[in-house]
């Protein structure tokens, strides 16, 4: 015996020590190439911003610049360091304009629409953008459509790929009757097709054609603004969505389209704009200006992630009430806040935990002013927590509403037995092995937990009730887990007004009667050595090391962490899907 904890011991010694490595490796690969650039040259009169962002783009990031975003991973970056350094470029008398080169950005449309409409506010200041593209996706070249030119890589191996709007749904029902493996999903709403896929194959036809609606929308949405950016007539936009031949759009048909200005190599086009290579500022070099202190502030708060218990890691993005409420009541105690806007961006998660978070937000609502805005999807208990508040926002393109509950029970028995496992239990009481993984739900679990749950949308309903000032009639209409585009929510009372986050701090100032003010970030930007030193390492670390490092694709992963989620709280305000493209 103590030979094989020794083993253990071992195998864990050297697990440690492996990821410990890459970590540093990580790094002091990324400080070393950071120490062996040239320091930026100060930036002379007439420099150019070029924004070359890449990769996931995130809403707000805590531990910006951490060694998570290392060789392992792609290249990550936040809308709130793009939208500041825009917004610090277009006062800076010595920048002339903007460079865009996105390439292969992974992210919500919202987040494309608060960079877009920071750019749009760059142009008004008299000063230039053109855009760069070489293999363009949908979203980099929604982006590059601000731009007062587009210019393309004549190459043919270069091209534009718009595809369309969609979202991949894992359904893993079969595979779990092969090992075994039953997840009992309940439901309290007909639309809420969280969990349909651990017990389904498919979607159900209600949720289907709730989402069939949802996509339109937001597909009709990112047509229109590409034909009123590019001044397209929108019937030409679709077809070019849906009757072109080739997957990539030529460089010929681009140009007829007017999808681009102008075909040139890279160096060509530095050439047509007036831009010498030592006039460009690179956007890693362009620092993020330190706001002065103030002694009226309005305070923006990022609850981005699934709702959850407890946090699954180090830099991995979720929201507990723990960590979320700690930041308000801060805030609530702060007498320099005078108003708050809590950025959500989460598709839900814990129903409970959800309940805590809006009692907290109607208590600091009753001190202060307080203003949602909602982000690529704010839906199920990321509603939840935005119901009560004095306005809600949500950027045209966010999916929200998700009214409804769900519960969630795995069974393993059958994998146990096909392992030659067997369980033999001593209990004492009527539901001790109510939750437990080994035992199948019996017909009265099933009725109790069906009660649970309505009782749960009940509430959930009541809550939505309450905050938004409508009947709990109303609000049945628009929710048994629909989800809505911003232009419904709109029309059904579920939010106020679609807007960009700066709409919802303007209102948030309105409300506190403030008229000069500065903004203060929370959660505030950490040190992720310290932040490290302090948890101290743990395999919690190493998981998120290792999933956010390794694992590019989070589908599966996002599974499992919902299948480990429901283990100790089974009822769920969740949205089923993730908008991919």
């Amino acid at each position: 015996m103590k030979s094989k904890w020794f083993a253990f011991g071992c195998l864990t010694s050297v697990a440690l020590i492996i990821i410990v490595i890459l970590m540093i490796s990580s790094f002091f690969g990324s400080t070393g190439k950071m120490l062996q650039k040239p320091l930026p040259e100060k930036i002379t009169s007439g420099s150019w911003l070029k924004i070359d962002i890449m990769g996931r783009i995130v809403d707000y990031d805590e531990f910006e610049g951490s060694p998570f975003a290392g060789p392992f991973s792609s290249k990550k970056t936040s809308v709130h360091s793009i939208c500041h350094k825009i917004n610090k470029a277009s006062m800076d008398s010595k920048i002339k304009g903007i460079i865009l080169e996105p390439k292969f950005l992974t992210s919500g449309y919202a987040n494309i629409n608060e960079i877009m409409a920071a750019l749009e506010n760059f142009k008004t200041k008299g000063k230039e953008i053109y855009a760069y593209l070489e293999l363009a996706m949908d979203k980099d070249y929604l982006l590059s459509t601000v731009a007062d030119k587009i210019y393309l890589n004549p190459s043919a191996s270069a091209g534009i790929l718009l595809t369309g709007v969609g979202g991949e749904i894992l359904f893993y029902k079969d595979f779990f009757d092969k090992i075994g493996v039953e997840v009992k999903v309940i439901h309290a709403g007909q639309y809420k097709g969280a969990g349909e896929n651990y017990s389904r194959n498919r979607l159900s036809e209600p949720v289907r054609e709730n989402l069939e609606e949802l996509f339109s929308d937001i597909y009709g949405s990112i047509l229109s603004k590409i034909a009123t950016n590019r001044r397209i007539d929108f019937n030409t936009i679709i077809d070019l969505y849906e009757k072109r031949e080739e997957i990539f759009i030529k460089q010929e048909n681009a140009l007829e389209s007017n999808l681009i200005d102008k075909l040139s190599h890279k160096e060509d086009f530095y050439n047509a704009i007036g831009v010498i290579p030592k006039k460009i500022i690179s956007y890693s070099d362009y620092k993020i200006p330190v706001l002065k202190k103030s002694d009226s502030n309005i305070a923006v708060v990022y609850a981005q992630g699934a709702i959850m218990m407890q946090s699954q890691g180090f830099d991995t993005v979720n929201i507990t009430d723990t960590n979320l409420n700690s930041i308000l009541n801060k805030i609530e105690k702060d007498n320099s806040i005078k108003g708050v806007v809590i950025r959500v961006n989460s598709p839900g998660g814990s129903a409970l935990i959800s309940e805590n978070i809006h009692s907290k937000i109607k208590n600091l609502r009753a001190v202060k002013p307080v203003v949602i805005s909602m982000g690529n999807v704010a839906a199920s208990g990321g509603y939840y927590i935005s119901a009560e508040s004095d306005y809600i926002f949500a950027d045209p393109y966010t999916v929200t509403g998700s009214i409804g509950v769900v519960a969630m029970i795995p069974n393993i028995a059958g994998l146990t037995d096909k392992l030659g496992i067997h369980k033999d239990s001593i209990s004492r009481g009527k539901y001790a092995d109510a939750i437990s993984i080994y035992s199948k739900l019996d017909d009265s679990m099933k009725k109790s937990l069906k009660m649970s749950i309505e009782d749960t949308y009940t509430e959930f309903k009541e809550r939505v009730s309450e905050g938004r000032g409508i009947s709990v009639s109303e609000v049945e209409q628009i929710a048994q887990g629909q989800v809505w585009s911003a232009d419904n929510a709109v029309q059904n009372h579920l939010i106020d007004e679609t807007g960009i986050l700066n709409n919802a701090i303007s209102k948030a100032a309105d409300l506190a009667e403030v008229k000069e003010f500065t903004i203060k970030y929370y959660p505030e930007q950490k040190n992720f050595f310290t932040e490290f030193l302090k948890n101290k390492f743990s395999f919690g670390i190493a998981e998120t090391f290792i999933s956010n490092e390794i694992i590019e694709d989070q589908t599966m992963m996002n599974a499992l962490r919902l299948l480990k989620s429901i283990k100790n709280d089974p009822q769920q305000a969740i949205l089923l899907f993730e908008l991919k493209n």
